[in-house]
């Protein structure tokens, strides 16, 4: 394989997706490379024997009014359900729920941290969020869970630029027909090289060439549409190196861990009035969410982050089994442990393709993201969740970058939009 096209874009994740899209749209000729033998990156869903659609990576359609995959579900038909933040949880702790006097403490200890970050940012400091906020509350572990959540991290390793930049609107839609699927068929029509993957660029005033196992790809720029661990893992390798400035960047902005962990449950355990989600401390483990019976399946699916994600998955899937096994027994008795059935875990740090969840931002290097979203003498262009600088860690976001990039190269080699 050795031939010339306009621009080759590595990665069919959202951000490759949107660029190809785009470019493909404004008249240019495009090929894309994926090294899995799927599209979508970190948006993935797996069906499940019993008809419900699992995804392994992003679930939620975040700030839904500024998102552009919800005009698209509407578009395909693809079903979701509205909602104002996350809805309906519960929390369990030492052994008992706690009751609504308790949770708005909770409430007004998040409110007070999210305070604490704003002013500290608004001061010039960019440092960690453990830095910042309150660390005597009986809720820190859980709002420490929570920011885990949102960025893949814990909250030493995050800066607060993460947590006051992005753009909320508190509208969490969750696609119950799979966001990764309806990435997927969003797009359909974008021809992709499945299997193979991108193992050098060169890049100079005559374009770039792209090295494969195939062969040798030659074009006017490149899109690099990779996440920051595969970036920072060395396996595509550039020729001349990527300038200091910007590998400093890729070494700032870190994927962190987030796993899902679905095991299939006997329906009736749970009483009717069981909340859809809840949030269990134990003595010995960190928090954890359970989203119980989601849609109305025979399932329960755990979700952890961070170290502890990074931990569960070295140790196997046996011990992310067991963490929620012993969570739910917790909350609903031991007799549980013998209901529960099959299980089926993401394991992002160990997918060769991918290697983590999503980026975060080191204390002190939230500049990075900018820096890492310029190209670089109009041939190669950078997209992906961890360029963005308002809607980073989210599918959308990695969309509205591949839709910037598509912009930035028409202007560059003179196309019209």
């Amino acid at each position: 394989m050795s031939s010339a096209t306009d621009v080759i874009v590595i990665g069919a994740g959202a951000a490759g997706l949107a660029a190809a899209r785009a470019l493909g749209q404004a008249g240019l000729q495009v090929v894309v490379l994926e090294a899995d033998s799927h599209i979508g990156g970190r948006a993935y869903t797996e069906i499940m024997p019993d008809g419900s659609a699992f995804d392994l990576g992003c679930h939620w359609m975040h700030s839904a009014s500024l998102n552009p995959f919800v005009q698209t579900a509407d578009a395909l038909g693809a079903r979701y359900e509205r909602r104002d933040g996350y809805g309906r949880c519960g929390y369990f702790r030492d052994g008992k729920w706690l009751g609504d006097q308790e949770i708005a403490i909770g409430q007004r200890a998040m409110k007070c941290r999210e305070a604490a970050m704003a002013k500290a940012w608004e001061q010039g400091r960019d440092q960690s969020v453990m830095e910042t906020v309150e660390r005597e509350s009986p809720w820190t572990e859980v709002l420490d869970y929570y920011d885990s959540l949102d960025t893949s991290s814990d909250v030493d390793q995050i800066s607060i630029g993460d947590m006051v930049s992005y753009n909320d609107t508190d509208e969490n839609w969750p696609v119950v027909d799979g966001y990764g699927a309806l990435v997927a068929r969003w797009a359909a029509d974008v021809p992709v090289q499945l299997n193979t993957a991108a193992t050098a660029i060169h890049w100079g005033n005559s374009g770039v060439s792209v090295e494969t196992q195939r062969g040798t790809l030659h074009a006017k720029c490149a899109v690099i549409a990779v996440s920051t661990g595969v970036l920072a893992s060395g396996d595509i390798r550039f020729w001349p190196e990527l300038p200091a400035e910007k590998g400093q960047a890729i070494e700032a902005l870190p994927l962190g861990n987030y796993n899902r962990i679905r095991l299939t449950v006997d329906r009736h355990l749970f009483a009717d009035d069981v909340p859809e989600r809840i949030v269990t401390e134990q003595s010995d483990n960190p928090p954890m969410q359970l989203s119980v019976r989601p849609y109305g399946f025979d399932c329960v699916i755990g979700i952890v982050a961070g170290r502890y994600a990074d931990w569960l998955e070295r140790a196997g899937p046996d011990a992310g089994r067991e963490a929620v096994t012993r969570a739910l027994c917790e909350i609903f008795g031991a007799k549980l442990r013998n209901k529960i059935g099959s299980d089926r875990q993401s394991a992002w740090r160990g997918n060769a393709f991918v290697r983590g969840a999503y980026s975060t931002s080191a204390p002190g290097q939230f500049h990075q993201r900018a820096i890492l979203s310029q190209p670089i003498q109009s041939k190669l262009f950078f997209c992906g969740e961890a360029t963005s600088t308002d809607h980073f860690c989210t599918c959308h976001g990695a969309r509205m970058t591949g839709e910037r990039v598509a912009q930035e190269i028409q202007s560059a080699i003179g196309v019209k939009s």
